[in-house]
């Protein structure tokens, strides 16, 4: 894996980087609690509940909708590389934004993180949970596992982060983007293959 080529064993800090706490270096919050009692339907608007975030993607077809108001909407907008992470379920679970719906907004089950770009980006921090959730990195966090478990957000505000240098975390979150580049060019080639498959399908038998 190529992070951990570039950055090692992140958990243990076998590269000897600086920490970091988290609330240091980021911006966090849970976003708004779901009163079914509460709608109105008067400014209904998309949301990203905990099912919506993926690893590094979204889903976004058939969003539910939710009131925001116009203090909400300051309050829980999302913006551009904005990461949302998971706090129950699959804890760390994150993906970054990057405006699939435009205005979405997020229910409480999600943390909103914006980080100080001058410190860490999110494409190195999304990893980093990543690594974290492979390796147990949260495990103290996770509990039993007969409960559901949980990163609540004082939790979070504490965890420890290992900083690699600003230069080795851009060239890793390029390397990101072109690896995501090529994706979506290989999807659109299947895509293409299939539509072209049907078409011919229909045409001789049919």
């Amino acid at each position: 894996m190529r992070f951990v080529e570039m950055f090692g064993d992140v958990i243990h800090n076998d590269k000897d980087w600086p920490c970091y706490v988290f609330d240091e270096i980021t911006e966090s919050r849970l976003g708004k609690m779901l009163d079914s009692k509460k709608q109105t339907g008067k400014c209904s608007f998309p949301y990203l509940a905990n099912y919506n975030v993926q690893w590094f993607r979204f889903e976004t077809e058939n969003l539910n909708l939710m009131d925001f108001d116009e203090k909400d909407q300051k309050e829980f907008e999302l913006r551009d590389g904005d990461l949302l992470v998971c706090e129950g379920g699959e804890i760390g679970r994150c993906a970054i934004w990057h405006n699939e719906v435009q205005p979405c907004y997020f229910q409480k089950a999600l943390h909103r993180v914006r980080c100080d770009n001058s410190v860490i980006i999110p494409e190195y921090l999304a990893w980093w949970f990543k690594y974290n959730c492979e390796h147990g990195g949260f495990s103290a966090i996770e509990g039993a596992k007969a409960t559901i478990s949980h990163l609540p957000g004082a939790k979070m505000k504490k965890l420890e982060v290992t900083v690699p240098p600003m230069d080795m975390q851009m060239a890793f979150g390029e390397f990101i983007k072109q690896v995501d580049k090529s994706k979506v060019a290989v999807r659109k080639a299947l895509d293409e293959t299939q539509k072209l498959f049907d078409s011919l399908m229909q045409e001789y038998f049919v």
